[in-house]
């Protein structure tokens, strides 16, 4: 469970570097449309509300659901990479220049390996995850709330 809580700290200072970047960007461009603009805030306030749910759980600000207990981690994980593999193959073939494609290959790339690679980690450790038993009565039978 260390290794996931690493890597998940890794995954969110990647995304909070890149997102906030990419919200400094959005807010400097003075030629984007209101649509255009609200769009692309909307996609990296759903990053660092990942980022930010994340590290809330780490900080066991959560306490009732930590870190490999939810799926937190592993729709954090699909969300990044389903976004950088669909956004990529619209940049590269879009009428951008070459460093353009470049860097933001490079982003897409370093972003998809650790989100699935922390995937796989959590994965794993929450299939080694020995179930709680409910609480059981004097007669060893379950006690359920009401």
């Amino acid at each position: 469970m260390q290794r996931v809580t690493r890597l998940l700290a890794v995954l969110i200072a990647w995304t909070i570097v890149v997102w906030a970047g990419r919200v400094r960007n959005v807010l400097a461009d003075d030629d984007l449309a209101t649509i255009d603009l609200s769009w692309r805030l909307l996609v990296a306030g759903v990053f660092l509300g990942f980022a930010g749910i994340s590290i809330a759980a780490m900080a066991g600000w959560l306490k009732r659901h930590p870190v490999g207990s939810t799926r937190l981690v592993a729709i954090f994980c699909l969300w990044t990479a389903a976004f950088w593999a669909v956004r990529w193959f619209g940049m590269v073939f879009d009428d951008h220049d070459a460093r353009f494609k470049l860097v933001h290959s490079a982003l897409a790339f370093v972003s998809v390996v650790l989100a699935l690679r922390l995937h796989r980690l959590d994965r794993d450790a929450t299939r080694h995850m020995v179930p709680r038993q409910p609480p059981r009565g004097d007669r060893g039978e379950p006690v359920h709330d009401r």
